[in-house]
């Protein structure tokens, strides 16, 4: 997947995260007064977030390259974008399936267990590994960066792929940091309510992506099963 559907996925959806992550950022420790240090410890945390997601889009990538080698990502593409539109007009039914005190639920309380250890403590390491655990809390829109972080060819292209999607997560959480009480609940219910929509067009994407109409930077040939055979001697 081109880099600036990642981008800007994470650019448009980022204002999710003022209802998800803002918190933790907001109530992250600072030590020092000083406006530099208050800003870097910041920095830092989101570093680590896009570490994580970096490490996602790593496994995905790696994922990926078996599909693009088994000659089955068009299906792959176009399967995670049908599965991406019904998940939004389902979404009610899937979350009253989903067992709240199952396994997911005993991993995020894992997660916000080692979190609530490094808030006692101040300095860098202790803001990177609080970006580090918060990129492993259940995000949906992590989940739809995932999905098209597997159409990459190599693991590499998948993590570059998930670290633009983190990059373009910056400008709305770095907004809450700094301004976080100046944003109105109703500001925070309306983004809420557009995800789905923005949910909707990232699978539309995904379809006409794996349709391979041509479109440069939308919908390419995918040839890299071809190119791989041939350099293999198998064609």
């Amino acid at each position: 997947m081109e880099l600036w559907t990642a981008f800007t996925l994470g650019f448009v959806g980022s204002f999710h995260c003022i209802g998800m992550c803002g918190p933790i950022a907001l109530a992250l420790p600072v030590k020092s007064k000083s406006s530099w240090v208050f800003v870097a410890n910041r920095l830092t945390y989101n570093f680590g977030r896009i570490t994580t997601y970096s490490i996602i889009g790593l496994l995905f990538g790696l994922l990926g390259l078996g599909f693009a080698l088994s000659g089955i990502q068009k299906a792959v593409s176009l399967g995670l974008g049908i599965l991406v539109i019904l998940a939004v007009f389902l979404s009610p039914a899937i979350s009253r399936w989903i067992n709240p005190a199952g396994k997911v639920s005993h991993g995020v309380n894992w997660v916000k267990q080692k979190m609530h250890l490094q808030f006692r403590t101040h300095g860098y390491l202790s803001m990177y590994t609080i970006g580090l655990l918060n990129g492993l809390l259940p995000c949906g829109l992590v989940y739809l960066a995932a999905a098209a972080a597997v159409l990459n060819n190599t693991p590499w292209e998948g993590a570059i792929y998930m670290a633009a999607f983190g990059a373009g997560t910056l400008p709305a959480m770095l907004f809450i940091i700094f301004a976080g009480n100046m944003i109105s609940m109703n500001f925070r219910n309306a983004i809420r309510k557009a995800m789905p929509v923005v949910s909707v067009m990232m699978g539309l994407l995904l379809i006409i992506r794996g349709l391979e109409l041509g479109i440069p930077y939308m919908s390419p040939v995918l040839a890299f099963v071809e190119k791989g055979m041939t350099m293999c001697g198998i064609k």
